[in-house]
């Protein structure tokens, strides 16, 4: 058997929250800045978030885990990134494998996007209700990744809003709308990653931290 102590178990959470966090702030800085690479199907970005959130999951040692390596929360969030980065390449072959007028295309590309949001959604959900039910993140921030991925939801149901509506034909405004929908959705994984860096610097309970002073 081995044993954990309260010191090793606050070293591994610091690391992971604040590894983690740096991930999340980058990607989120990434995708607004919208940096791609040649080639790739998916941004660097996108890698940042999954790597991130996989972090997360896992722990830089067996007490960094957001989730305490219980199997659904940890196989929800591994399975979203996994599910995620095989979809975005998925997208960009049917992208490039047809002519956007083609029928079939049109039908093909709607089913590909719908699995891929509710999939995505369900797993998100799940993970993140994982998160806030175990606890191991400091109340009330355990609750934070719902709070993230409810901004997110609504920020991308408001475009089908719209188009459901056809109240907007103006296609300078529907770019606009799109980038704030961007910024919105970049703010919330921004969110988490400085309340991770915010928790990884803040003294764990009973700790004192003393400053040196110079004379």
């Amino acid at each position: 058997m081995i044993d954990v102590t309260a010191a090793d178990t606050t070293r591994s959470r610091r690391r992971t929250w604040m590894t983690g966090g740096v991930m999340f702030v980058a990607s989120a800085l990434l995708g607004l800045g919208m940096v791609t690479v040649p080639g790739l199907p998916f941004s660097i970005s996108q890698l940042l978030f999954h790597a991130g959130a996989v972090v997360f999951a896992i722990g830089l040692g067996r007490g960094g885990s957001v989730t305490g390596r219980r199997p659904l929360g940890t196989g929800a969030i591994i399975a979203l990134a996994v599910w995620s980065l095989i979809m975005a390449p998925v997208a960009w072959m049917l992208v490039n494998s047809a002519a956007p007028t083609d029928a079939g295309y049109l039908s093909t590309a709607a089913m590909v996007s719908t699995a891929d949001q509710v999939v995505s959604l369900v797993l998100a959900i799940i993970a993140a209700v994982q998160i806030g039910r175990i606890a191991i993140v400091p109340k009330p921030w355990n609750w934070a990744p719902l709070w993230a991925l409810g901004a997110i939801v609504v920020a991308q149901l408001i475009p089908n809003l719209i188009a459901a509506a056809g109240s907007i034909s103006d296609q300078t405004l529907l770019g606009a709308l799109f980038a704030v929908i961007s910024l919105i959705s970049a703010s919330a994984v921004a969110f988490l990653g400085v309340v991770a860096l915010v928790l990884a610097l803040r003294p764990a309970p009973g700790e004192t931290v003393v400053f040196a002073s110079q004379s």
